[in-house]
């Protein structure tokens, strides 16, 4: 395609529709290491890169992609539409043909001009080898010279004699395109010959067919023979790799041959299931989400987790945090890689070899259960890994390893998007997937680039994934599924899903006379801490649970509470308005033995005013090791350090409390240390998985924008080469390699 016809063609657009085509191509945006196009002139020189192209196509149904395959086996001369048809098997203005064209020129891949198709980049570059067949007889023979192009045009039988190298070309270009020339010329090949021509045209010369081509080069004669007549031709260069014209394979593939064409998405069964089920099970989902998100960064907080020397989380600490949260050990994978794209906890200090809470976490917790529901959809939706994946080869990358984005949330919105076309019914019902195969087709016909040489077992950890975040619930898209794709909506879709779904945060609880107290739905962050601080948790999920113990409370008054003011503290947060009397017994048991030893550090020295309760203290087997001896009336002597011996005494059950050096209490109180949040970390939790990065333009800004200046330079100069792939990048490019299968 000419450098002034593609600008005339992008000159003559509107807004709407150069910005559509900005918004398939990312890289157009900035999101290009050359950030996002300046000028039309600009924009066409990037339109006609391969690699850009290759962006514009890789979320592309099959059928668009069909099609764009087959214009580049008829490339890169214009080509007629009627051609292309035809080639497809299609009539010249088939519905499935016009979609797909429709689609192509939308994003700028293969535009009309003239009445003929044009394709801006170079697609046999980007399919590498176009239906399996070689590139056009005029790119074949293009690098032979004259000589060579009479020595195959004699032994072609065509006029040779006193002819110049672009009538010689003509003629055999003219021959080539002569199926029936070309399928007579090869019946009259040895039987060898034909055989592997005949193989070549229908499975191509990469590999592994193209090896055989070794097997015939050092005797070769059969070879010769087809290299002589222009049907094989020898690439320049180490080896004896070679090509066939594209118009000999299609010629040996027969005149019936047609390239496929899936005008229709297969067919996904389904079942009816009842109704509101979903949606109770993804608010359910979704209340458990947000609890173990904050549950495990909790976890980080109150015990440091330690980190490999290569970076993110080992086995050993996630194993250790699903026991704390009673979650499967996956399921913890999950809420930790999260909570680090979330930007709650950091991994990437390198004065640090723990996790560290950051100071997002602190407003996280306080933020309504559909907001932070919303962020954690959000999150996962543009997270770099697959937590929940494990490789045939067992060996999963640890949490928080920080890798980009990548292919995945392009892979997880396809996913969500065919479940949103495949299981919702006439009415707007969801119905259940009946077989998982079935959903897998699917997305291999809606996303074949994304999706074809997926590794085993990644779609069925990214379905069930989905089904922890309340995205599908019985195998069927819920409301909250089904907003993630809304992405034009002015306002947070998902958001506004999860209002419906979860209740606002509970700020009271109901307190039993069994010492627990039991909180459905998300509890607020104050409860949470006012229970965290007096009793033990037990349970998560649909509703948390506490239990009170003489422990628990202890720690409470060790905390600076006065028995009166937890008493009234519970109490203002019980449902009922009163607390239960084995409760009210409990505190008020505690308190009277509370601070009636005391310790002040010395070396150390225990006090009371009890003389009873010292003799208890220093005839207690279990503080021997302490070295306790009396020196006077109520005091007691203890060998080891106040805080050892505060720890010691509590441990044998007694209730004391630290002393300061005038007889003052000590408070105790465990420090909080937070770190900040990595400024990339707390934008991208906000953020749909394609507008992730701060520096992406907006498409209908930068389209007008583009369309009132005038464009300046050469096409040609604006043309540019990706950046080579960095040290740092070699971990994720590894785990990419193995989740899509890349060679």
């Amino acid at each position: 395609m000419t450098d002034d016809v593609l600008l005339h063609w992008l000159t003559e657009m509107d807004r709407d529709r150069l910005a559509g085509l900005l918004r398939g191509r990312p890289g157009l945006l900035g999101l290009d290491p050359s950030g996002a196009v300046a000028s039309l002139t600009e924009l066409a020189g990037r339109l006609a890169e391969p690699e850009s192209a290759s962006e514009a196509l890789a979320g592309m149904p099959t059928p668009v992609l069909q099609v764009a395959e087959a214009a580049a086996v008829l490339g890169p001369a214009p080509v007629g539409r009627d051609r292309l048809a035809a080639l497809l098997g299609l009539a010249e203005h088939d519905a499935g043909l016009d979609l797909a064209l429709g689609r192509l020129e939308q994003i700028g891949v293969l535009v009309p001009c003239g009445g003929m198709l044009l394709a801006p980049a170079d697609l046999r570059l980007v399919f590498r080898e176009p239906l399996r067949l070689g590139p056009p007889a005029a790119e074949v023979l293009h690098p032979l010279t004259a000589p060579q192009l009479t020595a195959i045009a004699h032994a072609l039988g065509l006029p040779s004699a006193r002819r110049t190298r672009a009538d010689t070309m003509a003629s055999l270009l003219d021959f080539f395109a002569d199926a029936d020339r070309v399928r007579g010329l090869v019946a009259q090949a040895p039987e060898t010959t034909r055989m592997l021509l005949e193989g070549i045209a229908v499975r191509g010369v990469h590999p592994p067919f193209g090896v055989l081509l070794d097997a015939y080069a050092t005797a070769a004669n059969e070879v010769i023979w087809a290299e002589e007549r222009g049907l094989l031709t020898r690439l320049h260069g180490w080896g004896y790799a070679m090509q066939m014209p594209s118009e000999v394979g299609l010629a040996l593939r027969g005149h019936d041959y047609q390239a496929p064409f899936s005008a229709e998405p297969p067919p996904v069964s389904t079942v009816e299931i009842p109704s509101g089920l979903a949606e109770r099970s993804a608010a359910a989902a979704l209340t458990a989400a947000v609890d173990r998100v904050v549950g495990i960064v909790a976890a980080c907080d109150q015990q440091p987790v330690a980190l490999l020397k290569a970076g993110g989380v080992g086995v050993r600490e996630i194993r250790r945090l699903a026991k704390r949260l009673e979650v499967p050990e996956q399921q913890a994978r999950l809420w930790l890689e999260i909570a680090g794209e979330l930007g709650l906890v950091l991994a990437m200090d390198a004065a640090e070899a723990a996790v560290l809470v950051t100071e997002e976490f602190d407003t996280f917790r306080r933020l309504p259960p559909a907001e932070q529901a919303d962020r954690i959809v959000h999150a996962w939706l543009a997270a770099g890994a697959l937590p929940t994946w494990v490789p045939p080869e067992g060996r999963q990358e640890p949490p928080l390893s920080y890798f980009a984005g990548g292919p995945l949330p392009a892979l997880r919105l396809t996913v969500l998007g065919v479940a949103g076309q495949t299981l919702v019914g006439s009415a707007g019902e969801p119905r259940g997937l009946s077989d998982f195969a079935d959903l897998a087709e699917a997305v291999r016909w809606f996303a074949p680039v994304l999706s074809t040489d997926l590794a085993d077992g990644v779609l069925e950890s990214l379905w069930s994934e989905a089904e922890l975040l309340g995205l599908v619930a019985h195998n069927a898209p819920t409301t909250v599924g089904l907003a993630v794709l809304a992405t034009a909506e002015p306002d947070c879709p998902v958001r506004i899903a999860a209002e419906h779904l979860l209740s606002p945060a509970t700020a009271a609880g109901i307190f039993q006379a069994d010492l627990t107290v039991v909180v459905p739905g998300s509890p607020s962050a104050a409860l949470v801490d006012l229970l965290d601080s007096t009793a033990e948790r037990e349970g998560r999920g649909a509703a948390s649970v506490w239990r009170f113990s003489a422990g628990s409370v202890r720690r409470a008054l060790d905390g600076g509470m006065s028995p009166e003011e937890l008493e009234k503290a519970l109490t203002e947060v019980s449902q009922s308005g009163e607390l239960p009397q084995p409760l009210r017994y409990l505190i008020s048991d505690l308190a009277r033995q509370h601070g009636a030893v005391r310790v002040r550090a010395a070396g150390c020295v225990i006090r009371s005013s009890d003389d009873a309760l010292l003799a208890e203290v220093a005839a207690t087997s279990r503080l021997r090791d302490l070295g306790l001896w009396q020196p006077a009336e109520g005091v007691l002597i203890s060998s080891a350090a106040a805080e050892e011996t505060l720890r010691r005494l509590r441990e044998a059950g007694f209730a004391p409390v630290e002393e300061g050096d005038h007889g003052e209490v000590m408070v105790s109180r465990r420090p909080v240390r937070r770190a900040a949040t990595p400024e990339r970390l707390a934008a991208s939790a906000l953020e749909l998985p394609e507008m992730v990065s701060w520096s992406l333009a907006d498409p209908e800004e930068l389209a007008e924008r583009l369309l009132t200046q005038p464009s300046t330079g050469s096409v040609e100069g604006h043309r540019h080469q990706g950046r080579r792939p960095q040290a740092d990048d070699l971990a994720e490019i590894d785990y990419l390699e193995r989740l899509f299968r890349m060679e």
